[in-house]
């Protein structure tokens, strides 16, 4: 009988490509993770690893394995949550990864219904990039990221992982109070603002390729970002004192609106789309059911009260 335990370092391995990685991932010696492959070679009865200069490369017969253990794995997961499902239980670990947003209007809601409806459930929460997040979900380091996407900026699907739309919200321009654009309540023409200073995310970000796009295909001009942070209260603190001006959603709150005008965009409608994923049999276990649901329960309740903000689509 295989032992689950050493097929799993056999599939890190797979997955990251070197012992220290795999020790890194599951929080053993780079020694106990060598000790868990012998192992594992003599359950078998074939060699799974051979030595390339310093490195360890799977064989043909620990690729093969290795791959049968992705399922295995999340096969015997299920199986235990299923179990104590069936007894009214639903327990267990589901990590999630979301941007500042989300976590404020989605995830810290969800959680008050969790923790009063599933005691015995444990969600741990990050906030990280997309990119960085979507990959560990790829290699089960995690198992909900939520994410956000603009009309203008599509991001190429990945195989194995599934993806649910649960929010739609405008994107607007914030000024300061006292800009010479703020006067009229009029939706702002992008060509208007070249020269002026923004605010924007970290390049690689889908809201600085917005911003960057947004000026060059509509206004014919580079932005001049002097200021840049991926928590966008902090750039609508500049806005209100008068720093700079930004592409917020509406999701984004400020406490103080009275130093800020919002205005529309003449050219262009520009969306954000708030999206959950998961790999796509991550939702059969029940504790990840419960916390997609608990998700859609927390966007269901942001759409009926914020005008403006569609749930899905």
């Amino acid at each position: 009988m295989i032992d689950l335990a050493r097929l799993r370092v056999l599939r890190e391995l797979q997955l990251r490509g070197t012992v220290g990685a795999v020790a890194d991932a599951l929080g053993y010696s780079p020694s106990a993770v060598s000790q868990q492959l012998a192992q594992l070679h003599k359950d078998v009865g074939v060699p799974l690893t051979e030595r390339v200069g310093r490195r360890l490369r799977l064989t043909a017969a620990g690729e093969t394995l290795a791959r049968a253990a992705d399922g295995l794995l999340s096969q015997a997961q299920q199986a235990e949550e299923a179990a104590r499902a069936a007894s009214g239980v639903v327990a267990g670990t589901v990590r999630v990864v979301a941007f500042q947003t989300a976590l404020l209007n989605l995830v810290a809601p969800a959680l008050d219904t969790l923790s009063a409806r599933y005691p015995d459930l444990v969600v741990e929460v990050l906030d990280d990039e997309f990119e960085r997040a979507l990959q560990s979900l790829v290699l089960q380091g995690v198992d909900v990221v939520i994410s956000n996407q603009y009309d203008a900026i599509r991001r190429p699907r990945t195989a194995g992982l599934t993806d649910e739309l649960l929010l739609t919200e405008p994107t607007r321009l914030i000024l300061p109070a006292g800009h010479r654009l703020a006067a009229s309540e009029s939706p702002v023409r992008v060509a208007e603002l070249a020269g002026e200073v923004w605010a924007s995310a970290h390049p690689g970000t889908a809201h600085a390729e917005l911003t960057e796009r947004l000026c060059v295909e509509h206004g014919g001009f580079r932005p001049e970002i002097r200021y840049r942070s991926n928590d966008l209260l902090v750039s609508l603190a500049l806005a209100a004192h008068g720093q700079a001006i930004v592409l917020v959603p509406e999701l984004v709150r400020f406490t103080d609106q009275s130093r800020v005008a919002v205005r529309d965009l003449a050219d262009t409608a520009v969306r954000r789309h708030v999206i959950v994923w998961t790999r796509r049999d991550g939702d059969v276990r029940p504790s990840v059911r419960a916390v997609l649901d608990a998700l859609r329960s927390a966007a269901d309740e942001v759409a009926a009260v914020r005008p403006g903000i569609t749930r899905g689509g």
